[in-house]
């Protein structure tokens, strides 16, 4: 009896970790794209497309949740276009350049992995997700990336430092439990997307220049 009620728990075991196993291996994973040639900007992430907007200032403005995040960019003069693309717990949480070029400023900021939905005052900590800004620049363009970090990702990984150069479509880093993008382009761009839709890293062209 001893050594049968071993056995279901040894099996059990087995199974939860072959099961957490397959999971984290399916989450991580980073399916290879086609990466459309000339003069375009790709999506750096698969999610839905939930809002669209321009600004004038240096000071972006986003939501998450409902909350307004402020982020004060640096390296990319506006006015701008702010793409916020939302990714589920079920897509690919890899990011991918949008533009070929140069990386010419990336800042980092820790966050206190708050959720601010659950806070008695979600203003104080609507800023305090941790955040990556990327900015890649080329001859014709810069363009600007924010990995927003939410309650169960706790990391967001880059792969790249400044000065690095990097390909249209090469993976430059990843959110572990994804959250959101926050693509930031001239705001002289024709946009070929529009809230509601879904795109994929790398593939989907955002806009040409």
């Amino acid at each position: 009896m001893i050594a049968r009620n071993t056995k279901i728990i040894f099996l059990s075991i087995l199974f939860f970790a072959v099961a957490v196993f397959g999971f984290l291996s399916y989450f991580n994973r980073a399916p290879e794209r086609i990466i459309p040639t000339g003069n375009s900007v790709v999506s750096p992430a698969t999610g839905d497309v939930i809002h669209i907007e321009t600004a004038d200032s240096n000071e972006v403005s986003f939501l998450k949740k409902g909350i307004q995040n402020t982020f004060a960019l640096q390296g990319i003069e506006p006015p701008y276009t702010i793409v916020v693309i939302e990714m589920d717990p079920m897509d690919v949480h890899v990011q991918r350049a949008s533009i070929e070029g140069k990386i010419v400023y990336q800042e980092h900021i820790a966050g206190k992995y708050k959720n601010a939905l659950w806070s008695k005052d979600v203003h104080a900590l609507a800023n305090e997700n941790e955040k990556n800004l990327l900015v890649i620049e080329n001859d014709q363009l810069s363009v600007g990336v924010i990995q927003v970090a939410g309650i169960m990702a706790r990391r967001i990984i880059s792969y790249v430092s400044p000065a690095d150069p990097i390909e249209k479509g090469e993976l430059y880093g990843r959110i572990k439990l994804g959250s959101q993008v926050v693509l930031i382009l001239p705001e002289s761009l024709n946009l070929e997307i529009s809230v509601g839709q879904s795109l994929v890293d790398g593939e989907t062209v955002v806009a040409f220049y």
